[in-house]
């Protein structure tokens, strides 16, 4: 404690007098135990573990502090106090949940992570989102497509819970809200977590027949208020973008037909690259090695390249295919899953890392008196 009494010369009498009040404050509290602490959050853990127990979802020990820096580290970012809090005390390994364990896992868990940015993207192509924080939409889509991703790489990141539904890692703070985003639709399928698994505890018994159609469908319709930021309300607290997506009504109804008057503005969508095919192939080979049967495989990657994306994803450019790959290999992981396949088998047969590599910078060419300056300078 420091002694306010050693007076430094130049106080003035009203200084020193507040340095005591806060001093003999100091003193007399008792010290307050840290906020947003895992013991807090405990209780709420606990009930939602076994509530997963008891809906025949196989759960393993909790991360580790170690494992929770090593993902928070590889994905940039830190897990909401209530998420790590329940994946402390348990971590569930049914299909559809993420696999923060298993180093297999992870290119599928960056897939993951990267879906909801690749879906949002569908919607903007689509003319069905545009936030006004971003500013007038350009009439080009291609200039409104690239001002859109570079808006949505500065969203809150949002983390992967089960399926399709993930919880934003900011505001760092527990309470916040459950969105489900696909390439089709986004809204708010839970105040909290404690609300989320509450209303969507069907989901989780039988998990090998789940339906991925049937997801989040009873789901009531939430609003979101950015007044609101009390996690114990019954008002959902407001995300930076994700919560004016999801209120967005043309959102739910992207598949409307041409009479509605919300119908999306239609775009030509160019033909999948070549290389598309050649990624299908390799799937079905992989599949085949399996123990598929052709009818299956059939099933799985519709044979050829033409029929892999579906009718609303419009492919603008070489990033919307890659995201139309991300979305629909994610689709495949379901299947995957549900059939019994481990996550490092499912890695293996899809790969998901389709991230664009920068390509590197062609060396730059030196004139032959600059060149000879140089040598002489360096020599």
């Amino acid at each position: 404690m420091v002694d306010v009494d050693c007076r430094m010369t130049g106080l003035n009498p009203a200084h020193l007098a507040g340095l005591r009040r806060l001093s003999a404050r100091a003193s007399s509290s008792a010290p307050l135990p840290p906020r947003h602490s895992l013991f807090s959050f405990r209780s709420l853990a606990d009930k939602l573990i076994s509530h997963l127990k008891s809906s025949g979802v196989p759960v393993l020990p909790g991360l580790t502090a170690a494992e929770f820096a090593v993902a928070e580290a590889e994905f940039g970012f830190s897990f909401p106090p209530d998420l790590r809090a329940v994946l402390s005390a348990g971590l569930p390994v049914a299909p559809g949940f993420p696999d923060w364990r298993s180093p297999s896992a992870r290119p599928h868990l960056r897939a993951s992570i990267d879906l909801p940015t690749a879906s949002a993207s569908f919607h903007v192509a689509r003319n069905s989102l545009w936030s006004k924080s971003w500013g007038p939409r350009p009439p080009s889509p291609d200039k409104a497509l690239k001002l859109a991703r570079g808006a949505l790489k500065r969203a809150p990141l949002l983390v992967p819970i089960f399926n399709r539904c993930y919880i934003p890692c900011t505001p760092s703070l527990a309470g916040n809200p459950i969105f489900y985003v696909d390439e089709n639709r986004i809204f708010c399928c839970g105040f909290d977590l404690s609300d989320f698994f509450d209303r969507e505890s069907s989901l989780f018994h039988d998990q090998i027949s789940i339906n991925q159609s049937v997801v989040i469908e009873k789901s009531a319709v939430f609003l979101n208020n950015r007044r609101s930021l009390d996690a114990g309300g019954r008002t959902a607290r407001w995300v930076e973008f994700w919560s004016d997506a999801a209120a967005d009504r043309r959102r739910r109804s992207s598949n409307s037909s041409s009479s509605s008057p919300e119908r999306c503005i239609e775009m030509a969508r160019s033909e999948a690259p070549e290389w598309v095919g050649d990624y299908v192939a390799q799937i079905g080979a992989v599949l085949r090695e399996g123990g598929w049967g052709e009818a299956e495989v059939a099933e799985i990657v519709e044979v050829s390249a033409a029929g892999f994306f579906e009718e609303g994803m419009v492919m603008l450019d070489n990033q919307a295919v890659l995201d139309a790959l991300l979305v629909k290999a994610d689709r495949f992981s379901d299947t995957l899953r549900r059939g019994g396949w481990s996550s490092k088998e499912v890695s293996d047969a899809l790969g998901f890392d389709f991230r664009t590599e920068k390509e590197p910078k062609p060396p730059v060419k030196l004139s032959p008196e600059l060149a000879h300056k140089i040598g002489k300078f360096v020599g």
